[in-house]
């Protein structure tokens, strides 16, 4: 598996060189800095609490190039929630932005909370990752929270068209409707499909590599011919990042994050496709 290091050098110049008379010691040469090596967020990462404080696991996928899909589980007081955002490395620091919004808990499921958040800390290639989030809500409030995230060796997977492409539904087991939920992608990458989850759509789009090297996809998927919330969804195009071959998951199946801001609110989907 190809792996690519940058390493950035200061090279020390001699000072004091040349002039007349005096014969006293040459001035001394400065010690080289340490070698700073580029790193990469590029991975699966997991950690043990969620924004604004202690709960279930929180999940990041970050793309090679950057971009990024954060899942947090449902908690004692809200929904799931899902976000999307990007960060960039230099060295071994780590800067960026993310937006997430929340399901509100029954009776009222469209009151979740939506958060502006900072992002900053380090990480250390494919082994760990420290983060500290300073979001902000609707409200002004601001909340500062610091992760410790552990790496998903699973990332270290190939990818490719040829691996993911076949035909797709829900697992038979899970709460939604096989029958009316499929998805074909094509050797190409082009995909197509059906969704009733919440909205009821035609999907059709494009899966794209964006590592060989590494498990994960890039989705871009467009909502037509909707025949529920067609009002919010019909037009809309949503971009996602996905991952395979899960535990405890049907050989080949695949994780899909999908976010896209709809009408000046973050919209999301999280969905579980096995082969069939």
């Amino acid at each position: 598996m190809a792996r690519r290091w940058a390493t950035v050098l200061a090279v020390a110049l001699c000072a004091g060189c040349g002039g007349g008379g005096g014969g006293g010691p040459p001035a001394p040469v400065a010690a080289n800095p340490p070698v700073v090596t580029q790193q990469s967020a590029g991975g699966m990462w997991f950690a043990p609490t969620v924004l604004g404080g202690s709960g279930p696991a929180t999940s990041l996928m970050i793309a090679e190039s950057g971009d990024l899909r954060i899942s947090i589980p449902p908690t004692a007081t809200s929904g799931p929630a899902f976000g999307y955002g990007a960060v960039a490395v230099i060295g071994n620091r780590v800067e960026g932005s993310l937006e997430t919004r929340s399901v509100g808990v029954s009776p009222t499921p469209s009151a979740g909370a939506e958060l502006h958040c900072t992002v900053s800390g380090t990480v250390n290639t494919r082994v760990s990752l420290q983060l500290t989030t300073v979001c902000t809500d609707g409200a002004g409030a601001t909340t500062t929270t610091s992760f410790g995230f552990f790496y998903d060796s699973r990332y270290d997977t190939d990818s490719s068209l040829a691996a993911i492409a076949g035909n797709y539904n829900f697992p038979m087991n899970g709460p939604l409707n096989t029958a009316t939920n499929s998805l074909n992608i094509n050797g190409d990458g082009t995909l197509f499909g059906m969704y009733d989850n919440g909205p009821r759509c035609t999907l059709n789009g494009t899966v794209s590599i964006i590592h060989p090297d590494f498990n994960m996809y890039r989705f871009e998927v467009l909502f037509s011919s909707c025949t529920r919330f067609a009002s919010q969804y019909e037009g809309a195009r949503m971009t996602g990042l996905a991952t395979r071959n899960l535990p405890g998951q049907k050989d080949g199946a695949f994780l899909l994050f999908l976010t896209a801001v709809i009408n000046g609110r973050l919209e999301f989907a999280s969905v579980l496709y096995e082969p069939v």
